[in-house]
């Protein structure tokens, strides 16, 4: 276990020594009140780089936040393996602590859920793993506070649909992810009344990506005039390219270089120049996505980023480097369970009540980096997201968030 980190009293020249027991004993008697919270991440092996800057992201968060002194931060290592952060999760149980932000990875969450809910301990995961839903109870557990891929998805899908693009295609890697995304996606539009054309996949390799994209711009469905009360065309029927209905949009849930080299195969092989809509998903929110020329225009769900750009220069003057996109989740969940120790006195940790809150903290929640969030019974965190669109070296909003939240 690493150090925590505390604020120390500041000592003058012109201390006496009594005042300066009196400040110490004082310090001592705060220190004894503060809520203990704990960030479980990966302090060592092959992600401690990651784990760093994310506890750099809550030390921000405490100096702008806790003006009271309500909570101390505890470093705990959840090292890379699952067994690993179980025997790490150990000493959290044995500090008595009730409050963790972390872990990062999902694998390390069934390893801990147990132990959390026995404990009464509120876990606070950085995860998006739409599978480990509900591994919470009145007492403790797991939150979730990535943002789901489910909610990315409907949101980018009603948004397209809002703009009378109805037909949608996904381009995504033949993988157990790319599968499961392209069949929640399928889903998400049918259910949005939307049609779903086709879904292709490529090789991790990239070696298909040329024909899978070919498949792509041409798939097509009839138009509904021809079909309607038919069980099939007569062979003899000659197609008009009126009566085929292309995608209108195509998904592609990737990042990195295989997006712009997928972004590049789609400029290159539309010979007849249809028309469609590019879209993504939250891993967009990057800077080397703003940059490139084959995805100006693409759109993607995301907070509203201007918070973010503010925080991040922030955190570039202290550390000297640029934070990780997801050190705003951490940031905001240590300002939430700041806001929470303040409100409870200091005489208790807040519990999974506090966080989820029913009506104190209001329908609403709190506020953050990322906008409004709040915790659900079902153990997520849910924010509200815009839809972003990449405009050559920076990203547009062009649908804001809603500000508030429906009450469940």
């Amino acid at each position: 276990m690493l150090e925590p980190v505390a604020k120390t009293p500041v000592i003058s020249e012109s201390t006496t020594h009594d005042q300066f027991e009196s400040q110490n004993l004082q310090t001592k008697k705060i220190e004894e009140k503060k809520t203990l919270v704990a960030l479980f991440l990966p302090f060592s092996g092959k992600n401690k780089d990651l784990g760093w800057s994310l506890f750099n992201a809550a030390t921000i968060s405490l100096f702008d936040n806790d003006h009271n002194n309500a909570i101390e931060l505890v470093l705990i290592d959840s090292k890379d393996t699952p067994k690993e952060a179980e025997l790490a999760f150990k000493q959290i149980v044995d500090r008595k602590i009730k409050i963790v932000i972390g872990p990062v990875f999902s694998q390390a969450i069934p390893a801990i859920e147990k132990e959390a809910k026995r404990n009464e301990i509120t876990v606070i995961s950085l995860s998006n793993n739409q599978e480990l839903i509900g591994k919470i109870n009145s007492d403790g557990g797991v939150f979730l506070a990535g943002i789901l891929p489910e909610a990315q998805m409907d949101r980018i899908i009603e948004y397209g649909i809002d703009q009378g693009k109805l037909n949608f295609a996904t381009i995504a890697p033949n993988s157990q992810y790319g599968r499961t995304i392209s069949s929640l996606f399928s889903k998400i539009v049918r259910d949005r009344d939307g049609n779903m054309i086709t879904s292709e996949f490529y090789d991790s390799n990239g070696v298909n990506i040329d024909r899978t994209v070919e498949r792509v711009i041409n798939a097509f469905t009839l138009s509904s005039n021809l079909t309607k009360g038919k069980s099939k065309l007569k062979k003899d029927v000659v197609l008009a390219d009126k009566d085929r209905v292309y995608p209108q949009i195509i998904f592609v849930p990737e990042s990195g270089k295989m997006l712009s080299k997928i972004a590049a195969a789609l400029k290159k092989l539309n010979k007849d120049e249809r028309d469609f809509q590019l879209i993504g998903t939250s891993q967009w929110d990057d800077s080397a996505i703003a940059n490139d020329s084959n995805l100006l225009g693409a759109w993607f769900p995301a907070p509203e980023n201007g918070r973010f750009r503010n925080f991040e220069r922030s955190y570039y003057q202290s550390f000297n480097k640029f934070p990780p996109r997801i050190s705003s989740l951490v940031y905001d969940l240590t300002a939430a369970t700041i806001e929470l120790a303040n409100r409870s006195g200091r005489l208790k940790a807040p519990k999974i009540v506090d966080f989820i809150g029913y009506e104190n903290p209001p329908i609403n929640g709190f506020d953050g980096i990322d906008g409004p969030f709040r915790f659900l019974p079902n153990g997520l965190v849910q924010r509200n997201l815009a839809v972003l669109q990449v405009g050559g070296g920076r990203f547009d909003t062009i649908d804001h968030a809603v500000e508030r939240f429906l009450k469940y």
